[in-house]
């Protein structure tokens, strides 16, 4: 059950890529960016098309006063290591069903894959993903054409998707991803690590709650890689 579970979520992350590349040449914007308290200034990444879009798809969805909180770990890396890159929940301990996600880095940093695989990740699963039916990360290649506002802005994207039986997500971490530092990077530097939301991205519990999901996205809180 789990192996077959697995395969629909490959199937749900590849179908999301699919979409995200024919919304990138339609009129219509189908994605936004979510950055909003990282230890970094957001501002500073200009990407309206996004903002106007995240906004277009919630705005019928009526607020919530609470939700859950997910957010990206500050980590620091020397310069040729790999950094983790880890993933919280907090606030939806047992109370969601499936998530998929999208992920922003500077595209001088590499994405890191298992031995012998080249199209899926390498990750760890965390406590919060600890009764997961499937696990699926990938990263968006830039010959599958991501969205010009993210490469016109040299940000790399990478995508994750965790599913359960039930609401059986937990609060704690996520799961753990993996990017490398340039060998040449200089001490001090700050790579930011963000959210994109893609109108096919979720977080869910079995209720399907949209106020849920909208307070989800809307409160996500970026986090960095610091050069030792």
């Amino acid at each position: 059950m789990k192996f077959k579970t697995l395969a629909v979520v490959a199937v749900l992350c590849l179908s999301v890529f699919s979409c995200s590349e024919k919304n990138n040449s339609a009129p219509e914007v189908n994605s936004g960016i979510v950055m909003s308290t990282g230890d970094y200034d957001s501002d500073t990444i200009n990407l309206p098309e996004s903002k106007k879009a995240m906004e277009q798809n919630f705005k019928d969805v009526p607020d919530s006063d609470n939700g859950p909180l997910i957010s990206i770990g500050n980590v620091t890396a020397k310069a040729g290591e790999i950094a983790e890159v880890k993933v919280y929940v907090e606030g939806a301990d047992l109370n969601w069903s499936s998530c998929g996600i999208h992920l922003t880095y500077p595209d001088i940093l590499q994405c890191v894959y298992p031995e012998n695989d080249n199209m899926f990740l390498k990750y760890k699963a965390g406590v919060a993903s600890e009764f997961n039916t499937g696990i699926v990360a990938m990263e968006w290649k830039k010959e599958s054409t991501p969205p010009a506002e993210l490469t016109e802005n040299g940000l790399g994207t990478m995508f994750f998707t965790v599913m359960f039986s039930g609401n059986t997500g937990q609060d704690g971490e996520i799961l753990t991803l993996y990017l490398k530092v340039p060998e040449d990077a200089e001490s001090g530097t700050v790579y930011p690590v963000g959210f994109y939301y893609l109108a096919t991205d979720m977080f869910r519990n079995t209720d399907n709650d949209s106020s849920f999901e909208k307070y989800a996205f809307e409160h996500m809180k970026a986090g960095t890689i610091t050069v030792e």
